[in-house]
């Protein structure tokens, strides 16, 4: 499985767990990777920017794959760390996506949007859109739309996002008639 991970620039490249395993294959679709994007083996975490101060109050700067080498040599590329052309905003939404779309059906979901927002105690939280095709509530089995929110839930866990999630879906047409009011 290749590991997800964000990256900030500096001393200190990143977290000590990865935002995501996947399949490879998925990773490159996902994330657009080319084997261009080589960074190096993995004996040595890359590393970004002047590597003697710290980068990480700037936030996540770039989003890395690992791929081990099992993997490696199963899809014939080389073992090691790859720069995904995905800058991290969009790959934070994109494997939240993922994650509801397991659920949901790829079709069904067209994307995620996340904004930083508060809850009822004041306290920080994401405001979860997930976007989906028209009728998609109506097509989708019994309690996929409550297994899609415990994934989200999950996967917002997994990638260390402590903020309260407050998980909605729209249609685009609902989106655009709550943008005109």
């Amino acid at each position: 499985m290749a590991k997800i991970w964000p990256v900030y620039e500096g001393r200190e490249p990143t977290r000590p767990e990865p935002w995501a395993s996947m399949p490879f294959e998925e990773a490159i679709e996902l994330l657009k990777l080319e084997k261009k994007g080589f960074l190096g083996g993995l004996e040595t975490t890359p590393r970004f920017g002047d590597v003697s101060q710290d980068g990480w109050f700037r936030g996540y700067e770039h989003i890395i794959v690992q791929l081990d080498m099992v993997e490696a040599k199963r899809v014939n590329w080389s073992a090691g760390f790859y720069k995904a052309k995905v800058k991290p905003p969009d790959a934070f939404n994109l494997l939240l996506k993922r994650a509801a779309a397991k659920e949901l059906g790829a079709n069904n979901v067209l994307r995620v949007i996340t904004k930083p927002a508060t809850d009822s105690n004041g306290n920080g939280a994401i405001r979860v859109t997930v976007v989906v095709a028209e009728n998609t509530i109506g097509n989708v089995a019994n309690n996929a739309v409550l297994n899609a929110l415990v994934g989200l839930r999950e996967r917002l866990r997994e990638m260390e996002d402590d903020r309260t999630p407050i998980i909605e879906y729209a249609t685009e047409k609902e989106l655009k008639a709550d943008a005109g009011h």
